[in-house]
């Protein structure tokens, strides 16, 4: 009987006839402090001459794929639901399936025997269908995720549910605490309300979100040119600046950003934006 090793690299990788292998240790923030003599995590490029390609592992449920694909880092297993909430870098949250490559969002990062927040950018992104699972939190949240995702709990981490077949692995159950940030606040509508409280912030204050006020004052039909207002001196970067010549627009971005007699909170969110 073989030995017995925790962890998510293939158990075996045979060699590949058709060229070279080169071997890239990859720090994806799984450490192996976490799960005793787990399996360090490799990127093995695979050269396949054949279009569809013949995979023995046993980490996944096919034998035979069009991609050239070999052991078990292609990540699917670990997918949630489209809309479940992201929290991106800039303290907002979007939906999963509304992400995009190079976005910036909260991850963590084990240090020493902490783990803490830190910004992490998206380098892919897929869509999969598979079984779902519904897990429901003590304060009604819900997730909906595959059955082989893995949550974060006070015990360290777990899978959603336990292995095929009735295998043992670390599951959740009732007793469970998740580890995270908890409920997200309702985000504010990207309503007109909120533009005018945008405007009104930036235009009688200072700023540099330049492209943002541009498109919302577009939004309610005033065109603007952008300028250079100051050039760059020293450690002082150049700074652009937006304008219009037209009476109707100023008087029309003038009647924009006059004070509400009631101010809503879509108004309000915008102003503090």
């Amino acid at each position: 009987m073989g030995e017995y090793r925790k962890g998510r690299g293939a158990l075996s990788n045979p060699a590949n006839r058709f060229g070279a292998t080169h071997v890239t240790d990859v720090d994806d923030g799984w450490s192996p402090q976490e799960v005793p003599d787990s399996i360090a995590t490799q990127v093995r490029p695979e050269r396949a001459r054949t279009l569809i390609t013949t995979n023995q592992s046993p980490d996944i449920p096919f034998e035979q794929s069009i991609n050239p694909y070999r052991g078990c880092e292609h990540g699917c297993p670990y997918c949630a639901s489209g809309d479940t909430l992201i929290l991106m870098a800039d303290g907002r949250t979007r939906a999963l399936a509304d992400l995009r490559v190079g976005d910036e969002v909260y991850g963590t990062r084990r240090q020493g025997w902490y783990r803490r927040y830190t910004k992490s950018r998206v380098l892919a992104h897929w869509s999969t269908i598979k079984p779902a699972f519904r897990t429901t939190l003590e304060d009604g949240t819900t997730i909906v995720t595959s059955g082989d995702h893995r949550f974060l709990t006070e015990r360290g981490w777990k899978h959603v549910k336990d292995g095929s077949s009735g295998s043992q692995r670390p599951h959740l159950t009732t007793n469970n605490k998740l580890m995270g940030v908890g409920g997200f606040a309702a985000g504010v509508p990207d309503s007109d309300d909120y533009r005018r409280g945008y405007l009104s912030g930036m235009i009688r204050g200072d700023g540099e979100a330049l492209e943002r006020s541009r498109k919302f004052l577009s939004d309610f039909d005033v065109s603007t040119g952008e300028f250079l207002f100051k050039a760059a001196a020293g450690a002082r970067r150049t700074m652009n600046a937006i304008r219009t010549s037209s009476l109707p627009r100023v008087e029309a971005i003038r009647s924009l950003i006059a004070w509400p007699s009631s101010a809503n909170r879509d108004w309000s969110a915008g102003f503090l934006a």
